[in-house]
């Protein structure tokens, strides 16, 4: 009997281990850093330098990883050296240390994510080249969310009965156990990836549109970049409210169960990556809404309501970014346009995680306001996006192909990206 094919069930899995660790650092690091002694002001920095050392490691990472074609080496690799400064951040005093060491995490966590869509995406065409079922990307992308979901919610309740200085330690478990599963996981993809050394000195094609991923990168950074506020002081402010551990935890794990069940059936029920371009509408329209609610301080229903709308702020505008670039960089740049995008995400998030310190010193929850200017951005350009791409995403010989379609592919083909129907439940099994 023919093995099994576990490709789906596989990298579901390991997109779950590596996105584990976001369900306890974005909740609970900027509590850390203020349990050290930091103030909100030299939280923000701290946490503004992040996303600038980032772009540096997504492009190298990146490139690296499309260069050797050996995505899951360099994941293992990465995530090992966030576990070893993890253990070396539970030791560190003082804002210049704290700076170093955090700064030091970004540059090692940052390519993860490229690589990981590398590995999924590569994955995605070589299935396609040899006619084998595909993969759903959205689904892959929603066991990284319900993995987060769940370490957030188990750390809630872990953080309740800890000081907040050894929250440290929690983050350092969840890294290990990242590093440890995906060595098991990443095994036969990486081999399945290795380029030949001709293929290494081989010129890449021409990139596509570069025109249209620009605006698509631009589009999703601005909208990505407008999250800052809430990173900083979303925490900080709930908790100078006076709601404990639990509810914070409860209210950042109301964000990732509504994240997690639009990815889960975006392919199935929202058109996929067919309604790429629409998503990055969404995303954008829905990060004004967001951030207006938040700027009028409210209850903790209206923070539950305003958390269970991040799909329209976030995983929108993610998924339909992630679908654009990554059928209009082709094989060749596989790895490279998610570290694009994901330096783009450094460049917007670093600005608004700066002026974050300043607007929450002047204006309090009002900050929230320059947020959803900056999200009014991104809808301009999800705008653009949308005229560019009335007649198709793809432009080979002067002809235009639908969104998602090649040239020389039949109109009635299954997208490399989704699962076909008849195969569902199998992939669900």
């Amino acid at each position: 009997m023919e093995a099994k094919d576990d490709a789906q069930r596989r990298l579901s899995l390991l997109a779950a281990a590596l996105y584990a660790i976001g369900g306890v650092q974005v909740a609970f690091f900027p509590l850390w850093l203020g349990a050290r002694g930091m103030g909100g002001a030299e939280i923000a920095l701290i946490l503004a330098a992040c996303p600038a050392i980032r772009i540096v490691s997504n492009l190298l990472g990146a490139r690296i990883g499309d260069k050797y074609g050996d995505y899951g080496r360099l994941i293992i690799v990465y995530a090992a050296a966030a576990t070893m400064i993890f253990v070396v951040l539970g030791f560190v005093q003082g804002f210049y240390a704290l700076l170093f060491w955090v700064t030091a995490l970004a540059f090692a966590q940052a390519p993860i994510g490229p690589l990981n869509d590398g590995l999924v995406l590569g994955e995605v065409h070589r299935r396609r080249a040899l006619g084998l079922p595909p993969l759903n990307f959205s689904s892959v992308r929603g066991w990284g969310s319900a993995s987060v979901l769940l370490f957030m919610l188990a750390s809630g309740q872990i953080a309740d009965a800890l000081p907040a200085d050894r929250l440290i330690w929690i983050m350092t478990a969840i890294s290990c156990f990242t590093t440890v599963t995906g060595f098991f996981l990443v095994r036969g993809f990486a081999a399945a990836r290795a380029r030949q050394p001709e293929a290494l000195k081989a010129p890449s094609a021409p990139l596509r549109r570069p025109l249209l991923i620009a605006a698509i990168i631009a589009c999703a950074a601005i909208v990505h970049g407008s999250h800052g506020f809430l990173t900083v002081f979303a925490s900080l402010h709930w908790a100078e409210r006076g709601f404990d551990p639990a509810f914070i935890s409860i209210a950042w794990a109301t964000s990732t169960f509504s994240e997690v069940l639009f990815f889960l059936s975006a392919g199935r029920w929202f058109g996929g990556e067919k309604k790429s371009v629409s998503f990055l509408m969404i995303g954008s329209a829905g990060a004004v809404l967001r951030w207006a609610i938040f700027a009028n301080d409210p209850s903790a229903a209206g923070v539950l309501f305003a958390q269970a709308l991040n799909p329209l702020s976030g995983s929108a505008m993610a998924l339909g970014a992630a679908y654009l670039i990554a059928e209009l960089g082709g094989t060749e740049y596989t790895a490279r346009v998610h570290g694009w995008l994901g330096a783009a995400y450094g460049v917007a998030l670093s600005f608004g995680l700066y002026v974050s310190g300043p607007l929450e010193a002047a204006f309090g929850q009002r900050g929230y306001l320059a947020m959803s200017i900056m999200a009014a951005i991104g809808l301009g350009f999800s705008f653009a996006v949308a005229a560019a791409t009335r007649n198709g995403v793809l432009n080979e010989k002067g002809q235009e192909a639908s969104a998602f379609q090649s040239v020389d592919q039949p109109a009635d083909a299954a997208s490399p990206f989704e699962t076909r129907a008849s195969l569902a439940p199998q992939d669900e099994a």
